[in-house]
């Protein structure tokens, strides 16, 4: 099921994340307003706390991926988590999770952050292959259309993103239309016109539409930062929660979705968050 038809929506208490006090960053006003906007909508919010033992404030890539956990297994974040950890997680996510989704779990080593869909297409990176190098591509293809998908797709990873999340670069809209990044920049302009050409031959049979990007420098624990990244939205069938970052692009990128979507989009402030890697996407699990 796409994002513009789940109603209901998981997210970390930010005071718990073990790095929260380090980063010297307050979220706490992030994760509020994000969830009066989401309550307003009558959408249901699950705030996982200390008896959960959740990871981190990144949910979307240690959670189930349509009801299957991957392996979590980041190499930028190699010896951060302990397995026990992660497992500690996976039960305590999947205890709150509707009857609906048993427990289920997959070998491969795959981020939430790196699959987008729009229920019958799926993208993700050609990071997964260096995550699996121990698999084939058709071994691999395997394992992610058995969540239901008739068709992957893989597209470069963005120069110089260590982390190459998918959500961060393209993200269906709707079944017919997809965001990508306006790689504009003259670093970037070449890499955008493969991302693009890749898309269009994989014959998607959706419209592919430029969305507003720019890049802060920056970096937070050795992840870059995700300031400029429009891209990472929360999306549920009531409405699309849209990060802003004070800069002019703000309303060329909330006017785009508000021109596009069928729903209402509300803008959040969001550099705090974004200055630690990831943005709306990464920090809520919708179901």
């Amino acid at each position: 099921m796409p994002d513009w038809q789940k109603r209901r929506v998981f997210l970390v208490e930010p005071a718990l994340w073990s790095r929260y006090k380090r980063a010297a960053t307050d979220l706490r006003p992030v994760y509020q307003e994000v969830m009066e906007v989401l309550r307003g909508w009558g959408a249901k919010v699950d705030l996982l706390g200390r008896v959960a033992d959740p990871l981190d404030i990144w949910i979307r890539d240690w959670g189930c991926v349509e009801g299957v956990f991957f392996r979590y297994a980041p190499d930028y974040a190699e010896g951060l988590y302990s397995r026990a950890a992660v497992r500690r997680a996976i039960l305590g996510l999947n205890a709150r999770l509707p009857e609906r989704f048993p427990y289920r779990l997959s070998p491969l080593v795959l981020d939430g952050g790196n699959l987008i869909h729009n229920g019958t297409v799926a993208i993700v990176t050609d990071k997964v292959f260096r995550d699996n190098a121990h698999l084939s591509r058709l071994e691999i293809e395997r394992a992610i259309c058995a969540l239901g998908f008739e068709k992957l797709v893989f597209i470069p990873t963005e120069p110089g993103d260590e982390i190459g999340h998918a959500d961060g670069m393209c993200r269906f809209l709707n079944k017919h239309t997809l965001l990508v990044n306006d790689y504009a920049s003259a670093s970037m302009s070449s890499f955008g016109r493969n991302l693009v050409s890749a898309l269009r031959a994989a014959k998607l049979n959706a419209d592919i539409v430029a969305m507003p990007w720019f890049c802060r420098s920056g970096r937070s624990d050795g992840v870059p930062s995700a300031v400029g990244c429009y891209m990472n939205f929360l999306q549920l069938k009531q409405g699309l929660i849209l990060p802003s970052f004070g800069h002019r692009q703000d309303e060329q990128a909330h006017a785009l979705l508000d021109s596009l979507a069928d729903r209402p989009v509300v803008s959040v402030a969001a550099t705090p968050l974004a200055k630690l890697g990831g943005v709306f996407n990464c920090i809520s699990l919708t179901l």
